[in-house]
């Protein structure tokens, strides 16, 4: 075969989510595994998957819309796991929330580290001004700051629950992409506990 893939089997009537689906997950495999939006092509996807690049044209426009909706997902995914944790652990009240999305964020990054370098560790291509603030990314940063809100007591606005969201989601982001950079098994215990104090910091600017 000329453009040296190993053919699918065609699919057949009805199952085109089903090819979509396989072209997003061999996209994010490529991305992870590369490191680099700019080195991702249609042609190595299409390998991936078995198919002929004209394929994917099927149901994705280019590359950037492949990309963004392989980002979209992802982003997608974290959101509603940390709802989940957050919607959980509010039972014991709203602190207990954040405490849950916390805790669930760490373990998110460490036992799903591909899925979190596809959100976090891309070298990415910048996008246009005008497109930033429909990027998900914005979603992540929301859940934060409506979890942060709920537990302040003397609120000084919007702005300051969404600064103080961004200190605690920034660092750690900065503790368990330190973990998973690391050449050895990470302390998982030692890692909640760090998770916790930084709650505590956040929670009392």
């Amino acid at each position: 075969m000329a453009e040296g893939f190993k053919r699918r089997t065609p699919s057949r009537w009805g199952e085109g989510a089903a090819l979509r689906d396989e072209i997003l997950a061999a996209a994010a495999r490529l991305l992870a595994r590369s490191g680099r939006e700019g080195d991702l092509s249609l042609r190595a996807v299409a390998r991936e998957v078995g198919i002929s690049a004209p394929s994917i044209y099927l149901h994705f426009k280019d590359r950037a819309e492949l990309v963004a909706t392989v980002t979209q997902r992802a982003y997608e995914w974290l959101v509603a796991e940390l709802c989940e944790a957050r919607e959980r652990g509010s039972a014991d009240g709203p602190r207990a929330g954040l405490r849950a999305m916390v805790q669930r964020y760490c373990r998110l990054a460490l036992d799903n580290p591909r899925f979190y370098r596809l959100m976090f560790g891309i070298e990415r291509i910048e996008v246009p001004r005008e497109e930033r603030a429909a990027h998900p990314v914005w979603l992540v940063s929301e859940v934060w700051a409506e979890a942060v809100a709920a537990c302040r007591e003397e609120r000084t606005g919007r702005a300051d629950d969404a600064r103080v969201a961004r200190l605690l989601w920034f660092s750690l982001h900065g503790v368990v992409a330190m973990a998973m950079s690391t050449p050895f098994e990470t302390d998982r215990r030692a890692l909640e506990e760090m998770a916790d104090e930084l709650l505590d910091v956040a929670m009392t600017r």
